[in-house]
């Protein structure tokens, strides 16, 4: 048999053979390019792939290429991963997971473990394609901004700050303009100084660029948007 260390690609031709007649459990996602951020997906995919290469397949399904197969089980948000084994759908979740969250899963789905619990992590929109800023605290610094697929910008600012007010709109706009390529995101220092002090943040506003859960950049006190996305196109 031979193994498949990769995403497979599939369509309503291929669904019967690929997922449903597959010799291993299949996690099938069905997605789209203008729902969608692809990069993200794919690196999911992938590691999921690897980490799993014998044991599962993973098989993709762009949507304009499967429409019956989507209208068959009514896949309606995207993306939207269809877990099966021998044939028949076992579970099923909405968003686009990291690998630490698809990871519980796919062990349920080599009854290796318990279903995960509805709305968690998978079930949610994903943070990176919102188009707007996300707030981060002590708390989910970590799984949010250090295990994102994308690179990450964290304003660190604070509600007495007239400059963090200043260079906010900023943000916001780079958020919009960034959808899916970008995570941004806020952290409030004074609710939140334990991240602040772990990262060295003195003043504000400061604005911390991450890719793979480390910083690689950082800009300290308001600048124009065209400077800030300069260092984002960097990260690119």
């Amino acid at each position: 048999m031979r193994t498949f260390d990769a995403p497979i690609n599939a369509d309503d031709g291929s669904f019967e053979r690929a997922v449903l007649r597959a010799s291993l459990p299949v996690v099938a996602v069905f997605w789209s390019a203008e729902e969608t951020p692809r990069e993200a997906l794919d690196s999911v995919l992938q590691k999921a792939a690897r980490a799993y290469a014998g044991e599962v397949l993973i098989v993709k399904l762009d949507v304009k290429d499967a429409p019956k197969s989507r209208s068959r089980y009514d896949a309606a948000k995207l993306p939207e991963f269809l877990f099966f084994r021998d044939g028949n759908l076992v579970a099923r979740a909405k968003g686009m997971p990291s690998l630490k969250a698809l990871r519980p899963w796919i062990e349920y789905l080599l009854q290796r473990g318990p279903k995960p619990a509805a709305g968690r992590p998978s079930e949610v929109r994903t943070a990176e394609a919102v188009g707007h800023p996300v707030t981060v605290s002590d708390s989910d610094f970590e799984r949010v901004v250090l295990q994102a697929t994308v690179p990450v910008l964290v304003d660190f600012w604070a509600a007495w700050c007239g400059p963090c007010h200043a260079v906010a709109p900023v943000v916001e706009e780079l958020a919009r303009a960034y959808a899916g390529r970008v995570l941004v995101a806020k952290l409030d220092i004074d609710a939140n100084p334990a991240t602040a002090q772990r990262l060295g943040v003195m003043s504000i506003p400061t604005l911390v660029f991450f890719r793979g859960g480390q910083e690689v950049d950082r800009i300290v006190g308001a600048q124009p948007q065209q400077a800030v996305a300069e260092r984002l196109e960097a990260l690119l």
